[in-house]
């Protein structure tokens, strides 16, 4: 028992240093698939997003007490507002110049956006100097093209009050993986 306790303690430690490490910025996945079918993932800190977009003359601390009180119907106005104002400041211009629209977008659900509101205006009244660690909000949106040449490159714009953020851009591999026949060698 007693040679496992380091063991169980060590790896309790590097576990916390993973944790302690994870990339805390807003980041984009840019996914072509069929050549024709490019899919927009952000992972964002979607209050921190929507104090940019929504009251950006407020302090952050502000723009959560007063948007984590609102009523639900009046919360989601704001939202939905938020909402058109990024997706008219995104866009994706293709290496033949034609600009090419996401659509349809999935946004997070506004009771559990505003939830996450009420817990950041918790924190801050109640622990204001402590370092929560941020959970992304995934936005999901779509882009299809009829000519497969179309997305070998593109041009992304997103909009400022995304700050900087990390793109990973990547075309899947896929292989069918059949009973009884030999497994085919995957590469990477």
């Amino acid at each position: 028992m007693k040679i496992y306790l380091p063991v169980v303690a060590l790896l309790w430690a590097l576990m916390q240093t993973a944790a302690a490490h994870e990339l805390q910025d807003n980041r984009a996945t840019l996914v072509l698939r069929d050549r024709q079918h490019l899919s927009l993932t952000l992972f964002v800190d979607y209050p921190k997003v929507l104090h940019q977009v929504l009251a950006p003359q407020s302090t952050a601390q502000e723009f959560m007490l007063v948007h984590a009180a609102m009523k639900p119907h009046e919360f989601q106005v704001q939202l939905l507002a938020a909402q058109r104002k990024l997706q008219d400041s995104t866009s994706l211009v293709m290496g033949n110049g034609k600009k090419s629209a996401f659509a349809p977008w999935v946004w997070p659900d506004a009771a559990s956006v505003q939830k996450l509101l009420q817990q950041r205006a918790m924190q801050a009244v109640v622990a204001p100097n402590d370092h929560a660690h941020m959970v992304p909000m995934q936005i999901r949106a779509e882009a299809k093209s009829g000519n497969a040449s179309d997305f070998r490159s593109v041009t992304l714009q997103l909009p400022a009050a995304l700050q900087q953020v990390l793109v990973v851009s990547y075309q899947p591999k896929q292989v069918w993986l059949k009973p009884n026949a030999t497994p085919p060698v995957i590469s990477f």
